[in-house]
């Protein structure tokens, strides 16, 4: 049985409340250590139950990779403590992978803000939680510079990181994803987070990050990627064809708005963008270019 916590975080993760690989993963985290806490359940029912709780979370958002390493980490701790003289430890253990996680995030905050120096003119897209904290830190240390943030249709997330880092006290213009050329031109930085990385270092992000990219690089604006490497798929199924999610086309122009009933409309929800046009990936483990996180990805992840 679906726990009614999960299904309200799942609700809030397919319907964009809650965005972000990171924050998506953090609070699938805290929603499965509450139903462990609180099930009564145990042995084989214990763990065919936080399998279905867990398999729910995951199929809200399936370019999520980093989503799925969490939870697969969970579910192997839960297959050996199953028994409920041992959920004390399966929900410290669970505990000290989210400290760790937001340790990390920390740590590739800090990375990416030692990137903008006084004066810059830095582009972004969307919203990741990593960029938001790398430019906010950037702005405590005393850096003066400026943020270009598009809105990012159909959606608008891209308010969200305006919203956020006007909160901030930074200085942020928001620009269409059309008018992004006229700051690319003469912008330092295009910095984004990654909803995917593949093991050749071409990523899966949000829907005009890839025409960005390709912009970017005509300006010689450098494209930095902000992700932990538990965005890295593992699964090597995956990493030959990654199915980009398709949203509902209404969020474009739906028929309450005078949308024509033969119309069609197409509405896919991310981009690939080849790892030719990425130029840094910061992570928890350190700075890689392309070439180098597939060496470090192949080691680490894929031999595992």
């Amino acid at each position: 049985m679906i726990s009614l916590n999960i299904k309200k975080i799942a609700k809030d993760i397919k319907d964009i409340k809650i965005q972000g690989a990171s924050k998506i993963e953090l609070a699938a985290i805290n929603v499965i250590i509450e139903y462990i806490k609180n099930t009564k359940l145990e042995n084989t029912k214990f763990i065919n139950e936080t399998i279905e709780n867990i398999n729910f979370l995951i199929k809200q958002r399936p370019n999520e990779p980093k989503l799925r390493n969490s939870m697969n980490y969970i579910l192997n701790k839960v297959h050996k403590y199953k028994n409920k003289e041992n959920r004390t430890k399966l929900v410290l253990d669970i505990k000290n992978y989210e400290k760790n996680t937001i340790i990390a995030n920390k740590n590739i905050a800090d990375l990416g803000s030692e990137l903008i120096s006084e004066g810059s003119i830095i582009v972004t897209h969307c919203h990741s939680n990593l960029v938001e904290q790398a430019l906010i830190t950037a702005y405590k240390r005393g850096v003066i510079f400026k943020v270009y943030n598009c809105e990012t249709r159909p959606r608008y997330q891209g308010r969200i990181t305006s919203t956020k880092l006007i909160e901030a006290g930074l200085d942020v213009t928001m620009i269409t994803e059309g008018a992004v050329t006229h700051i690319l031109k003469k912008a330092d930085l295009f910095l984004t987070g990654a909803d995917v990385v593949f093991a050749d270092g071409s990523i899966v992000n949000k829907v005009g990050t890839y025409l960005i990219s390709i912009s970017a690089q005509y300006f010689k604006t450098p494209h930095i990627v902000l992700t932990s490497t538990h965005c890295c798929e593992s699964n090597l199924i995956l990493n030959l064809s990654e199915t980009i999610e398709q949203r509902d086309g209404s969020e474009i122009w739906s028929s309450s708005e005078g949308k024509p009933d033969k119309l069609k409309i197409e509405n896919p929800a991310f981009d690939v963008i080849p790892n030719e046009l990425i130029d840094k990936f910061i992570t928890e483990e350190g700075i890689f270019s392309a070439e180098t996180l597939y060496l470090w990805v192949n080691q680490n992840i894929l031999k595992k």
